[in-house]
């Protein structure tokens, strides 16, 4: 039997093993150490049966202790989160008057180093290299393109649906933020918001894959509130939560590992 392509481009439909159901990856931003914000969401996800994925931005791993490495493991081993390359820094800064960050303008060396930096500081506290890309502010260019192609651990990259850079991606698997997890700013959901967006889009036959991201590090009391009735929400509709490598299991034919 053919082997299907791995490159998913973000408005294709997808495989008839997927499209049975309508599949959500929670895409949860900015680890940086343990604490108690990221611990409760956690705990609140497994609570209502939600697996969520979490990005680590990677030099953390540089400022924390041996608690942090068996925290992240702890989780990632109960089958309820799984961690993804969310970059090195997450820097932005000003060049002469153009906005440059981590992944956005600053070329290729700097963009193929930092990947690489972070893949092996991964390695090095959870056992196994990174499988999936989250670019810091959602960020994409032509070097990144460049740079992930030579990294076939990254199977795998969060990006907003049709962006330019991941027509150059070459055997990734797309995972487009068709929902907006966050209406009010980073770290600010608004469960009325995203409802009356939602009610404007579930018609479309074409959604049937959703990343929805947020920042629970930022949430207020308010924002855990409007996090769960968001996802309570998309349950009730009928969707269905994975992890990022539990989806690309949907994707491989029947002759894939």
């Amino acid at each position: 039997m053919r082997k299907p392509l791995l490159l998913v481009l973000c408005l294709l439909v997808l495989p008839a093993s997927a499209q049975t159901k309508r599949i959500a990856i929670i895409k949860a931003d900015d680890v940086t150490g343990v604490h108690p914000k990221w611990e409760r969401f956690f705990k609140l996800s497994e609570e209502h049966g939600v697996p969520v994925s979490a990005g680590i931005i990677a030099n953390s791993f540089e400022k924390q202790d041996g608690k942090y490495d068996e925290w992240l493991k702890a989780w990632e081993a109960s089958g309820k989160v799984e961690f993804w390359n969310h970059g090195w820094d997450h820097r932005r800064w000003d060049d002469k008057g153009q906005t440059k960050s981590e992944f956005g303008g600053s070329g290729y060396e700097h963009q193929r180093s930092h990947i690489a930096k972070v893949q092996d500081a991964g390695k090095a506290a959870l056992g196994k290299p990174f499988t999936v890309f989250g670019s810091p502010f959602n960020a994409m260019d032509s070097d990144t393109a460049k740079s992930l192609n030579e990294f076939p651990d990254l199977k795998m990259v969060f990006c907003h649906p049709g962006v330019e850079p991941t027509k150059e991606l070459k055997g990734k698997i797309l995972l487009p933020m068709f929902l907006r997890g966050e209406h009010d700013g980073t770290g600010k959901p608004n469960f009325a918001k995203f409802k009356e967006d939602y009610e404007k889009k579930k018609a479309d036959p074409s959604l049937s894959f959703a990343a929805v991201q947020f920042h629970p590090g930022m949430f207020s009391e308010e924002g855990f509130t409007d996090y769960v009735a968001i996802i309570q929400l998309l349950k009730a509709e009928g969707w269905t939560f994975m992890l990022p490598g539990e989806y690309a299991k949907t994707l491989a034919g029947p002759d894939q590992p």
